[in-house]
């Protein structure tokens, strides 16, 4: 099963019906040619240079100058492993209504992504629509509504949910937890059907960590492969992803969790704004206090932090790259720390 957006187009087509497109004109072949003279294009000059309006701050992309950028590369291969496995039983969670919203209670010490499907069990096939996901580590990163459940409600969901460790977290490294299973509507509890347990290598000490996920066949060889990215929350996060399943990608909340497939002779990318708010949760993440309260950023989107990162499988050789690029605001220092990590 794959949890994402649902193919609305095709499902109308299937209800009310669609057009079949205009059959292409006859083609009939010129009798002859024009002049090379008269189908060459007129001159067009170059535009003007359209200067920012006045009164707007922040480096700008367009313009004669550009955002100071530092890039660093680093080696597919090296990044540690860690391969879907069996269920592993200490995990799971609850969700509890409280109030006017839900509590998510993760079984294992762990900053969690949980996300439910709108209507697909685990062992469904096809594609479904996100119905629900949420984040643990602070109080308002949630999209969508859980399904009913409890006394009267029977059947399953789709149940993804994986994360970061606090614990043992170092500039170095950081433990890291995936699992996909069922949520039981009569229950209102999770449980894991496939789970992967392992500790990705810091990129940027300290800041942004990877691991590469391996799925093995029955023989053992990798069926797929995937490179698996965490880092601070991020904002206007663009990635290359497959419509359909977006949150297969790229997710965000209390912190970002990036995924590039490696597939042979292709490439994945990303690009999001980190704040300097994001940078102070994910302190307070790694210290161990979570924000009890909703999150809040105040600065403008231009003023934060740049970050691409880009994975490739060209030939014989798998690289990535991380470019990190840096406003020209009047106060640098509220990003030193992760410019000194970039090297």
């Amino acid at each position: 099963m794959k949890l994402g957006v649902a193919a609305a187009a095709a499902s109308a087509c299937l209800v009310a019906g669609c057009l079949a497109p205009a059959p292409a004109p006859a083609f009939t072949p010129a009798l002859a040619l024009a002049p090379a003279s008269a189908l060459a294009p007129a001159p067009v000059s170059d535009p003007p240079y359209a200067n920012p309006p006045p009164g707007l701050l922040g480096s700008l992309a367009s313009g004669p100058t550009r955002l100071p950028v530092r890039t660093l590369r680093f080696d597919v291969d090296a990044l540690p492993v860690a391969t879907w496995g069996p269920a592993w039983g200490a995990a799971g969670f609850t969700l509890r209504r409280t109030g006017n919203g839900w509590t998510v209670f993760v079984r294992t010490t762990l900053y969690a992504e949980v996300v439910l499907s709108e209507s697909a069990a685990y062992e469904d096939q096809g594609t479904s629509r996100l119905g629900f996901s949420a984040f643990t580590g602070a109080a308002d990163f949630g999209r969508g509504l859980p399904p009913p459940c409890g006394r009267g409600h029977t059947g399953k969901r789709l149940a993804i949910w994986g994360g970061i460790a606090p614990a043992g977290w170092t500039d170095a490294g950081v433990d890291v937890e995936m699992n996909e299973g069922d949520y039981d509507l009569a229950t209102c509890d999770a449980a894991p059907r496939r789970s992967l347990r392992g500790r990705a290598a810091a990129l940027v000490k300290g800041y942004v960590y990877a691991v590469r996920v391996i799925e093995a066949g029955e023989d053992g060889d990798p069926v797929s492969e995937a490179v698996v990215v965490y880092l601070p929350r991020g904002a206007m996060v663009s990635a290359t992803a497959d419509p359909d399943l977006p949150i297969e990608t790229t997710n965000t909340g209390t912190f970002s969790r990036l995924t590039f497939p490696l597939t042979r002779d292709a490439a994945g990318s990303a690009s999001l704004r980190i704040a300097p708010a994001s940078l102070r949760l994910w302190s307070r993440l790694r210290a161990g206090t979570p924000l009890a309260t909703a999150f809040e950023d105040t600065s403008a989107a231009h003023d934060d932090m740049l970050v691409g990162v880009d994975v490739a499988w060209e030939g014989k050789q798998r690289f990535g790259s991380i470019a990190v690029g840096v406003p020209a605001v009047p106060d640098r220092r509220m990003y030193a720390g992760f410019l000194a990590a970039v090297r």
